[in-house]
C-alpha cells in the first residue's frame, strides 16, 4: 500500500513536471515566434522606408532638370536613361509609347562649336571658288591670329536661331533612337522584352531591339515633335522634344496570353474562379510586369509587400518572410500570391459568406480596400460576422448596388464596377 502511493506521487509529480516542461516550451515557441515576427515587421518598415527616401531622392533629380516629374504607375511605366535626359513612358491601357529627351543650350552650343567651326572653315577654303593654295592659306592665317570662338556663349551668339535649330533637332533625334532601342531591350523576369509584341510598323511587322535604330532613322524626323523652352529648377535653359508611337491593336490580348495560362493554373490551385483573378489583374494593371504604385504596391496583380503579400505568402508556405519588390516583381511568384489572397480574403475572411457570388463581390472589393472598410460598408462596423450575416440577407443584387453606394471611397466603388463588369469577358475566354 506504501509502495503503491510512492509510485503514484512519482508518476504524479513526473506528469507535473512534463506539464511544467511542455508549458514552458510552449512559451518559449510563442516568444520566439512573437520576436521573428516583429523582426519581419521592422524589415519591412525600413525597407518602406528606404524606398520612399530613394524614391524622393530620385524625383528631386529628376525635378532638377525636367519641366515636370513623371513616374511609374500600375499601368504606366516609366524609365530613365542614367543621365535622367531621355524618358520612355509606356502606357499599357491606353497602347501607347512616349519618348522625351532634354537638351541644355550649353550642350547644343558646345556641339555647336564643331558645326560653326565646320561651316566657317569651308568658307574659307572654298570661298574663293574652290579648294586652292591661296585659299588654305588665307584659312591658315586666318587661324593663327583670329582664333575661332571656343566658349558655348560666344557660339550661341554667333549662330542665328534658324542655324542653331538644326543641332538640336538632331540631337533631339539622335537620342530618341537611342532611347527606344534601350527601351526595346528592357527585359522582364522572363527575358522578354517588356515591349515584347506590343508595337509594329505600318506593314504590321514587329518592331524589336533589332530593328527598332532603322525604323526610327525612316520615321522619327517627320514625326519629331516641336521642342518646348524652359528653365530647370538647377538654372540652365534647355529644349524638350518628344516622339509617340500607338502600341499595335491587340496589344492587350497579346499580354493577356503570355499571362493566361498561369493565372488560371493559380487559381485553380486556390479554389477562386479564374474569370475573376484575371478581371482583378486587368483592372489592377492592364497586365503591366512592371506595374508600381506609390502605396508601395508592385507587379501584375499589385501586392503591398507588407500585407497582402506577406498574408498570402504565410498562407501558402505557412511561413512569415520579407518580400521586396524584386521578388514581387517576378510574374508567377506575384500570379501566385494575388490569387492566394484572394483565396484567404474569400475563404477566411469572408468564409461565412454562403454563396460564392455575393462572397466575391465583397472579396473583390476588399482587394482592393480591405475587409475592414467592407464590412463597414454593410453594417457601420468592421467586425466580420455581423457584415457576413448581412450579405447572406440581401439578394446578389442588392448587395452590388450596396456595395457601389456605401463602400467609403470612390476609387473601390470604381474597383467593383471594373471588375465585376470584366469578369464575363473572361469567363467565355477561359472557356
Amino acid at each position: 500500500m506504501y509502495l503503491n502511493f510512492i509510485t503514484l506521487s512519482i508518476i504524479f509529480s513526473s506528469l507535473l513536471i512534463s506539464q511544467q516542461s511542455f508549458e514552458d516550451f510552449k512559451r518559449q515557441q510563442e516568444q520566439a515566434f512573437s520576436q521573428y515576427k516583429e523582426s519581419v515587421t521592422k524589415e519591412y518598415d525600413a525597407y518602406e522606408a528606404a524606398e520612399k527616401a530613394a524614391f524622393e531622392k530620385f524625383k528631386e533629380d529628376v525635378e532638377r532638370q525636367w519641366e515636370e516629374f513623371k513616374g511609374s504607375t500600375a499601368k504606366t511605366y516609366v524609365s530613365y536613361d542614367g543621365d535622367l535626359q531621355s524618358r520612355a513612358s509606356i502606357d499599357y491601357e491606353n497602347g501607347h509609347l512616349f519618348i522625351e529627351v532634354i537638351i541644355d543650350e550649353e550642350t547644343a552650343d558646345i556641339e555647336g562649336i564643331n558645326y560653326y567651326k565646320s561651316k566657317r572653315n569651308d568658307s574659307y577654303r572654298y570661298g574663293y571658288g574652290g579648294p586652292s593654295l591661296f585659299g588654305n592659306f588665307l584659312f591658315i592665317l586666318n587661324t593663327s591670329f583670329y582664333p575661332w570662338p571656343q566658349t558655348a556663349g560666344h557660339v550661341s551668339k554667333e549662330l542665328s536661331e534658324g542655324e542653331r535649330k538644326p543641332l538640336f533637332q538632331g540631337l533631339a533625334k539622335s537620342k530618341i533612337i537611342q532611347k527606344l532601342v534601350k527601351v526595346l531591350s528592357e527585359t522582364d523576369n522572363r527575358g522578354d522584352s517588356i515591349l515584347d509584341d506590343q508595337l509594329a510598323d505600318e506593314n504590321g511587322s514587329e518592331i524589336n531591339a533589332a530593328n527598332a535604330e532603322k525604323f526610327a532613322e525612316k520615321n522619327i524626323s517627320g514625326q519629331l515633335e516641336a521642342s518646348k523652352d524652359y528653365t530647370g529648377k538647377d538654372g540652365k535653359k534647355r529644349k524638350s522634344y518628344s516622339y509617340s508611337l500607338d502600341l499595335k491593336p491587340g496589344h492587350q490580348e497579346s499580354r493577356i496570353n503570355k499571362y493566361r495560362k498561369e493565372i488560371v493554373k493559380q487559381s485553380k490551385r486556390f479554389n477562386i474562379e479564374p474569370s475573376i483573378a484575371m478581371a482583378i489583374t486587368e483592372t489592377e494593371s492592364s497586365f503591366n510586369p512592371k506595374a508600381t504604385s506609390h502605396i508601395p504596391a508592385y507587379g501584375l496583380m499589385q501586392l503591398v509587400p507588407s500585407s497582402g503579400a506577406r498574408d498570402a505568402y504565410k498562407y501558402v508556405y505557412d511561413k512569415d518572410k520579407f518580400l521586396g519588390k524584386r521578388y514581387l516583381y517576378n510574374s508567377d511568384n506575384n500570379i501566385e500570391l494575388g490569387c492566394a489572397y484572394l483565396a484567404v480574403i474569400r475563404y477566411n475572411y469572408f468564409k461565412s459568406i454562403k454563396d460564392d457570388e455575393k462572397a466575391y463581390m465583397c472579396s473583390v472589393a476588399a482587394y482592393n480596400t480591405g475587409v475592414g472598410n467592407v464590412a463597414k460598408a454593410l453594417t457601420g462596423k468592421g467586425k466580420l460576422k455581423p457584415a457576413s450575416k448581412k450579405a447572406n440577407s440581401m439578394s446578389s443584387g442588392k448587395l452590388y448596388k450596396t456595395l457601389r453606394k456605401d463602400l467609403k471611397y470612390k476609387e473601390t466603388r470604381d474597383y467593383l464596377e471594373r471588375v465585376w463588369s470584366r469578369k464575363d469577358k473572361y469567363a467565355s475566354l477561359i472557356k
